[in-house]
């Protein structure tokens, strides 16, 4: 064993050479799946692509990026990027799993390319149901009631749910795997030492403290830039059985999700939304498509997929408000005598300036009311929380808000 690998050993448990080179390779930039695939052919393996040097791997020709050429022609230690990878896994709770490993999941293995290592934090099981819940960052109020409903039925049948830990319906998604005492796997668009969207750090460590696990093929220290993002979404298409679009405009991750679940034969489920609804054009726009099916409940999906369903389900749950299951249209509005009504002699400037910014299905982030407020975001998180003491909104999970 070389000293650069002890010192990963030392850094990151139990680790061989092939952890090391292929956490070294996979920190070079613009290094992706197919690109490591085409290395290792070539020479065999990545540990031996690394033996060989950045220089060989160059003269290869092996039709890789521009940025990565650029990069592999400084001749970087690409050993002691390993090592460094290892280290920074481990810093961050999270351990390194390879293509080969038993425990890499068996779904994952069958796509095009496969990620050849993932970073893990907590529990991915190789063999496990799994349903990705995937939808805008931007969700009306209803459609992250959806999400909650459909994270919370899966949960607790047994069914794993995989989402991207954004905010909106991926949150959701994760919220509802909670409340169903079940699993969820996060998969994310950048390291797994970084913490994205910030305000969903402790749902990741909730998440790898359970039975789930936060995921990333990405380096340590990786950003989440928007390229990345394509990626996450086909690792999170590869991880699962099916997938349901809860809401997503025409233009949108979620459905770059759904094409990649076609193409690798999974399982598409998609939300019927209220045509006037801009979310819903993306579900509804699927179903179009031929070989997408229509749900309403995570019941659907299970009978669809002819998966056991608990006895649990079937019944009428117990809190009708936190498992409402939208059938595609909007409920009817309350009756104006049963809405709050705002005094504005009661609240100052300020709070009534927030108040004039929310909206009453589409629930906004409280950066961006302080932001469009002209207020510092604790000054517009304390005067939100007066408003909500008042009954003139309502906080959701990360900061969210609504008008009441």
């Amino acid at each position: 064993m070389k000293e650069s690998t002890r010192s990963a050993a030392d850094a990151g448990g139990v680790v061989g050479p092939d952890v090391v080179a292929a956490c070294g390779l996979g920190a070079v930039p613009a290094l992706g799946a197919s690109s490591l695939f085409r290395i290792a052919q070539r020479f065999g393996s990545l540990h031996q692509a690394l033996e060989a040097g950045p220089r060989a791997i160059v003269a290869a020709n092996l039709n890789l990026k521009q940025e990565a050429l650029d990069y592999l022609a400084g001749d970087p230690d690409l050993e002691a990027l390993g090592v460094w990878a290892v280290g920074a896994a481990k810093a961050a709770g999270a351990r390194v799993v390879l293509l080969a490993d038993e425990w890499y999941p068996a779904r994952l293995r069958e796509i095009a390319n496969p990620p050849p290592l993932l970073y893990v934090r907590g529990s991915l099981a190789p063999e496990a149901r799994r349903v990705a819940v995937v939808g805008s960052r931007d969700a009306d109020e209803k459609g992250l009631e959806i999400a909650r409903s459909f994270g919370d039925a899966l949960a607790r049948a047994g069914v794993t749910v995989v989402s991207g830990g954004a905010r909106g319906i991926d949150t959701a998604a994760h919220d509802g795997a909670f409340w169903g005492s079940g699993a969820s796997v996060a998969v994310l668009g950048c390291g797994i030492d970084v913490v994205y969207p910030p305000e969903n750090g402790d749902v990741f460590d909730r998440i790898a403290r359970g039975s789930g696990a936060v995921v990333s093929e990405f380096a340590p220290g990786t950003q989440p830039l928007p390229h990345n993002f394509p990626r996450r979404n086909r690792t999170i298409a590869g991880l699962c059985d099916a997938i349901v679009v809860v809401r997503a405009a025409l233009q949108s991750g979620a459905l770059i999700t759904a094409n990649h679940a076609a193409k690798e034969g999974r399982r598409i489920f998609a939300v019927p939304g209220d045509p006037s609804n801009p979310g819903a054009a993306g579900p509804n726009q699927l179903l179009r498509a031929r070989g997408v099916d229509a749900v309403t409940s995570a019941l659907d999906l299970l009978e669809h997929m002819r998966w056991p369903i608990p006895d649990a389900l079937l019944a009428p749950p117990a809190d009708d408000a936190r498992r409402s299951i939208d059938p595609g249209f909007p409920s009817s509005p309350a009756p104006e005598a049963e809405r709050p009504q705002t005094d504005e002699q009661v609240i100052d400037e300020e709070s009534l300036r927030l108040w004039r910014l929310l909206d009453e299905r589409t629930p906004a982030h409280v950066d961006d009311l302080a932001l469009r407020a002209q207020l510092s975001a604790p000054e517009a998180l304390r005067k939100l929380a007066e408003l909500e003491l008042k009954g003139m909104c309502l906080q959701r999970p990360g900061k969210y808000f609504l008008r009441r």
